[in-house]
């Protein structure tokens, strides 16, 4: 079986393994690309990125969709069996111009971020329904996802279903001993509400714990003039990864939307043995409610988030360390990236039975 993977980022296709990668980044010369290494033996996959920074690309940003990408995947359709698009930046165009060609390969979109952001208004949607008025398969990362389509694309509701994200378990799996400080560690830059992480942190009167924010330096004017906040401009991830390991506690604040985002940094720091304070939204409640090592926020709640941190600053070494082993634990049964895979691959077979033999 042939695949096109069309992701809406960059991926570098190299000759050598770069252990500083993660696996969605780097296509290796010779070896299986990501999950699709779970797929039978003999699968060929092609990937086809979003390209080289780019005049159009800032357009295409801008416009919040792909152009080029998907139109050159078009063009290529019919040397494979199988399209699959991972995000509908890329994947409605595509989809747009494959459904009036007579020859096209079956189409597998993952809609990460919502088709739309979730937004339903009167002049977008009917253009989304047009778009993919021939129902490809879909996957999503969060299941309440899937009411948005019962509600509002009720043709794509047979051919869609839920398949938890799974980290590389393998890849953030370090046993090695590190001297742990007292840091609340919050990264990312997109979708986070550190506002609110700033605010019930500021509240908290303890000098042990500091707050470090690596990748967003937006609230540093207001809340950098405290001695326990520090934050960190964006790093590569070999870095972060050596911040979250030396930190006592991840904190992950999250807004809700009505899609999925912010699930790698969870998972992957409770691969990392990292107790964590997430905020319950659409996006994280099928991975962490009712996960031991994880306490859980209301979107938004200040004093809720208060209390989160001042119950984690009052437990000694030992129970951290017990919660972060808990969460890895957790990660490497029921999230892991081998699971993601095999589970993808058996939705694909029984979506498109005539692929299975390919």
């Amino acid at each position: 079986m042939r695949i096109l993977f069309i992701p809406n980022w960059r991926v570098k296709h190299l000759d050598e393994d770069d252990k500083h990668l993660q696996a969605p980044d780097k296509y290796v010369a010779g070896k299986p690309y990501w999950f699709f290494k779970y797929f039978p033996r003999g699968t060929e996959v092609d990937v086809l990125d979003i390209g080289d920074p780019s005049l159009l690309r800032k357009v295409e940003k801008k416009a919040k969709f792909y152009v080029q990408q998907p139109f050159k995947a078009f063009l290529r359709r019919n040397d494979y069996d199988l399209v699959v698009s991972h995000g509908a930046q890329s994947g409605l165009v595509y989809e747009l111009l494959a459904s009036f060609a007579k020859r096209k390969p079956r189409h597998l979109m993952f809609d990460i971020g919502g088709l739309n952001g979730s937004r339903i208004n009167r002049y977008e949607t009917p253009l989304i329904r047009f778009a993919l008025r021939k129902s490809p398969a879909i996957i999503v990362h969060s299941s309440r996802q899937l009411d948005l389509y019962r509600n509002h694309y009720p043709n794509l509701v047979e051919k869609s279903t839920f398949i938890p994200f799974g980290a590389d378990f393998d890849y953030f799996d370090d046993e090695m001993e590190i001297n742990i400080k007292k840091r609340v560690l919050a990264f990312g830059y997109a979708k986070r509400d550190f506002a609110t992480l700033c605010q019930a942190f500021s509240q908290i009167n303890q000098t042990e714990f500091e707050l470090h924010i690596v990748g967003d330096t937006r609230l540093e004017p207001e809340y950098g003039s405290h001695a326990n906040i520090v934050f960190h401009d964006k790093m590569p991830i070999s870095q972060l990864m050596q911040f979250i390991k030396e930190s006592a506690i991840v904190a992950i604040p999250l807004p809700e939307y009505l899609y999925s985002y912010g699930q790698m940094s969870f998972l992957q720091s409770m691969a990392l043995r990292k107790p964590l304070i997430v905020t319950e939204t659409t996006s994280s409640r099928d991975y962490v409610s009712n996960v031991h090592g994880v306490r859980t926020t209301r979107p938004g709640d200040v004093e809720d988030m208060r209390q989160a941190l001042e119950e984690m600053f009052a437990m000694d070494k030992g129970e951290l360390l017990y919660r972060g082993v808990m969460n890895a634990e957790y990660v490497r049964n029921d999230f892991n990236e081998s699971l993601m895979g095999k589970r993808i691959w058996d939705f694909v077979k029984t979506t498109f039975p005539e692929l299975a033999n390919r």
